[in-house]
């Protein structure tokens, strides 16, 4: 088997007979964006961090704290590649993504349970460490069995439309859930005011509970996809040889291994979201709360608007084109939150949303390098670039809180510094992958 990154082949073309029909293709396009759309729209509890290193605060937390949610949803980084080992089987992949939105669900409804109980403070904060691990569980199981889902019951030429459907107007609704968080949690957006501001703790709850409804709404029309029937399932093996049976093609394949490395450096940068939002208060002067919706809408506005190019992108330029632009995208986010001044500092947010599509396309990219026998394997293994990265939001709100104890503003600088020296690593890596990856070759079935 050929690896070597210098050789580049074009996308295969695809049968001619796919096993699902033209219009249960169109509706497994039309699901995974809705889908996906859903997850932007509850995006504000559901992308864990950006409020709750705010509500964090507020409840008394150090920067270190504050970033432990995002830090668990990390954390959790090997669950999809743990549920592939244990439930191996198609025909349960509608079931376990309703499963990872009822628990998703379930978690969110608790942490606003809690935050309007008069539970001790360290009990929310717990709560809300405790429903990042579980979003991080089930949110990047959800994610890679949706990309399953695409793989087995689509052509390959409409992964694009898809792609663009879910990531570039599903940011429409993350975009209005933002303008709804502002109105939550100040009592105005965009010329919009509520008669009086909601207070605490219902304007932290409201969130949390906005998310239930919405993720179970997406586990019922996860049960409407369409895929293929397989004729002979496959069955549970051994936990470890299931597990790490697929490790030695991974590494051998130096696309896959070179992608790996890539994902996991590129968290490390992807990770100083929070510090970024509660850098708020320093540079212009409110609390972080305060502005945080706005900084969701430019975060969303721009993933919209650069989702919306990227999928033309993908389709013309192949792969590697979309991780080129949006590893710029971070790049100029984090440099930019560096150096402005005032109010142009939310310019920042941005940026950055626009630059964590490259996570997104790095897992296309890891997808175009799979062999169908390897897909589920291969997307397991590409979950876990988030897992060395965990210490990542904690070890930068470390930096905040040890350098900035007498200027509070230098030591978050220095934190952005260090996330932008990690992106320039990634972006430089990604320039070293080929264009158009090679795909694995199918196993070869041995006749008895």
């Amino acid at each position: 088997m050929t690896t070597d990154l210098d050789e580049a082949e074009s996308v295969p073309p695809v049968p001619a007979e796919f096993p699902v029909s033209e219009r249960d293709q169109l509706r497994n396009v039309i699901l995974f964006g809705v889908n996906t759309g859903l997850m932007f729209l509850g995006s504000a509890v559901l992308n864990v961090g950006r409020v709750h290193a705010p509500v964090c605060k507020y409840l008394g937390a150090s920067d270190l704290v504050c970033n432990l949610p995002s830090s668990a949803y990390l954390l959790m980084a090997a669950s999809p590649l743990v549920v592939s080992c244990l439930f191996p089987q198609v025909s349960l992949l509608k079931r376990i993504l309703v499963v990872c939105y009822t628990s998703v669900a379930a978690m969110t409804g608790l942490v606003a349970i809690l935050l309007v109980s008069s539970a001790p403070n360290s009990v929310k904060i717990a709560a809300m460490i405790l429903q990042g691990a579980v979003t991080g569980a089930c949110l990047t199981t959800v994610t890679m069995f949706l990309f399953e889902m695409l793989s087995r019951g689509t052509e390959e030429s409409k992964r694009g439309r898809a792609l663009s459907l879910g990531y570039g107007r599903g940011p429409i609704l993350g975009l209005l859930a933002a303008l709804l968080l502002q109105l939550c949690l100040d009592g105005k957006s965009f010329g919009i005011s509520l008669p009086a501001p909601i207070p605490y703790p219902w304007k932290f709850a409201l969130p949390f509970a906005a998310a239930v409804p919405i993720m179970g709404l997406a586990g019922w029309l996860s049960t409407l996809f369409v895929i293929p029937v397989e004729l002979n399932e496959p069955g549970r093996k051994p936990f470890i040889s299931s597990m790490f049976g697929g490790v030695g093609d991974f590494v051998a394949n130096r696309s896959l291994l070179l992608t790996f490395i890539i994902g996991v450096i590129s968290f490390w940068c992807f990770s100083i979201g929070q510090n970024m939002t509660l850098y708020t208060k320093e540079v212009i002067g409110v609390p972080a709360e305060t502005l945080v919706g706005y900084q969701l809408a430019l975060r969303f506005g721009f993933k919209m608007a650069a989702g919306l190019c990227l999928g033309a992108l993908l389709t013309r330029w192949g792969p590697r084109s979309t991780m080129l632009i949006t590893a710029v995208c971070a790049m100029s986010g984090v440099a930019w939150a560096m150096v402005a001044p005032g109010y142009w500092f939310m310019l920042g947010f941005g940026l950055l949303g626009a630059g964590e599509l490259f996570s997104v396309y790095l897992t296309n990219y890891i997808l175009s390098c799979s062999s169908k026998a390897r897909t589920r394997g291969n997307m397991g293994f590409a979950s876990l670039t988030m897992l060395p990265a965990a210490p990542a939001g904690a070890c930068l709100g470390a930096i905040s809180d040890y350098f900035g104890q007498t200027d509070r503003a230098f030591g978050f600088r220095l934190s952005f510094g260090v996330a932008l020296g990690f992106m320039v690593i990634a972006l430089i890596l990604t320039m070293l992958l080929p264009s158009h990856p090679k795909r694995q070759p199918e196993p070869k079935v041995v006749e008895a």
